[in-house]
């Protein structure tokens, strides 16, 4: 018999803009800010590390300071040699799995309490601009970001033009096919800074403090993303040039920052949560993976949501909270299009990546507990958090708040 799943709690650190010159966590290793994460996470619910019967950590680059995260974290934050660690790695949706994985353990009876998030550093591991025209060869060749760490195997680009797997590049063809029009993707993305920096205060509340460097190099405390701009407007975004082609329509403005950060959830068993005397956020109600042609990358965020709709029997319209990552401002236009779906209020309430950031590694535990913590202040029923990642695989979470 299946056992529920329950978020009890969910921390993460702001999120810094990948910048090797500005960004206050140029010089933060991403493994430290996950320690802090799991130390506050453990801190604000009160469970003690010899409690937890595993931790599930993911970095979309596992290499350099990201490598074996799943081990290396715990043992850095002081866990017990008795807990049990995963590190795993699924593209963008690589933090959303590592919940999924928790949910799936205590569903089984395999354990009543786990870590399950992600981290990643976007300064130290940068994905490089792909172009129209582009050599890839010479691209990989040239060394200095994750994709020649990767060295992915020539027979790659015998079966696709390695230019087609970039999410820039899908997001351009997703936009055309669909019809996303320039206008709509930079309104979008001016709205998602407005709303994150109108949710300020409330983000707060997920953040812990971590201390970081300010553009002169000082020590300083970084609370806030760094990401939303307050002196962003609309003929701001709209003069932006595009990135990926000539005659795009996908520009800096409409993509998401990378960024550093780290973001972990504690989940339970109902029944662990009920003996310790912890109400929880929010029911795991329904976990779902999706898949499309690894071209159709930015789309795959829309198979995974109709895969968890259909098990849970829901439909778009019981949603209360939707978070969808905003990997690009097509991504949710996209969701919304694709499923009829009509009020944007609903959508990315507290802002999306194009203005928060998007640390690849991290952002799928960031929108299962964004989501959560927005249902609990709504006093609502269901809230979907979904994400679409690279070689077209993407995941979904349906939550129940009890």
């Amino acid at each position: 018999m299946s056992r529920d799943a329950v978020l009890v709690g969910y921390v993460r650190t702001a999120f810094g803009r990948a910048d090797p010159r500005r960004g206050v966590f140029r010089a933060m290793r991403s493994d430290d800010l996950a320690v802090a994460a799991l130390h506050e996470l453990l801190r604000r619910t009160g469970v003690a590390a010899h409690d937890v019967d595993g931790v599930l950590l993911g970095a979309v680059e596992m290499m350099g300071e990201q490598a074996h995260p799943g081990t290396t974290v715990p043992f850095l934050a002081g866990f017990p040699d008795h807990v049990v660690g995963l590190s795993l790695e699924r593209a963008c949706t690589t933090a959303m799995m590592s919940v999924h994985i928790a949910t799936m353990q205590i569903q089984t009876g395999l354990g009543d309490v786990y870590v399950a998030g992600g981290l990643d550093s976007m300064t130290h591991f940068r994905i490089p601009t792909i172009k129209d025209g582009m050599d890839m060869e010479s691209v990989i060749k040239e060394g200095g970001h994750m994709l020649a760490a990767m060295n992915p195997n020539p027979k790659l680009f015998e079966r696709v033009n390695p230019i087609e797997l970039n999410g820039g590049q899908g997001a351009e063809r997703l936009a055309e096919r669909l019809g996303i029009t320039r206008e709509a993707m930079d309104r979008w993305a001016l709205e998602s800074h407005r709303r994150a920096l109108a949710a300020r205060t409330r983000l707060r509340d997920e953040i812990v403090p971590v201390d970081g460097l300010d553009a002169d190099g000082a020590v300083v405390s970084v609370r806030d993303d760094q990401g939303p701009r307050p002196d962003t407007t609309y003929e701001k975004i709209a003069a932006l040039a595009p990135v990926y082609r000539p005659d795009g329509r996908i520009t800096a403005g409409t993509s998401s920052g990378q960024a550093d950060g780290a973001a972990v959830c504690l989940l339970m068993s109902s029944e662990a949560a009920a003996r310790r005397g912890i109400a929880p956020l929010a029911r795991v109600h329904t976990i779902a993976a999706g898949a499309c042609a690894p071209t159709d990358l930015i789309y795959s965020a829309i198979p995974a949501t109709r895969r968890a709709l259909a098990r849970a029997e829901l439909t778009l319209d019981d949603m209360a909270v939707i978070e969808v990552n905003e990997a690009f401002a097509c991504a949710p236009l996209a969701l919304m299009h694709e499923l009829d779906f009509h009020d944007a209020s609903r959508v990315n309430p507290n802002g999306g990546a194009c203005a928060l950031g998007h640390p690849v590694g991290a952002s799928g535990a960031r929108l299962v507990g964004t989501a959560a913590l927005e249902l609990a202040r709504r006093g609502e029923r269901y809230a979907l958090a979904t994400i679409c990642g690279g070689m077209g695989q993407g995941a979904a979470t349906i939550l129940e708040r009890i």
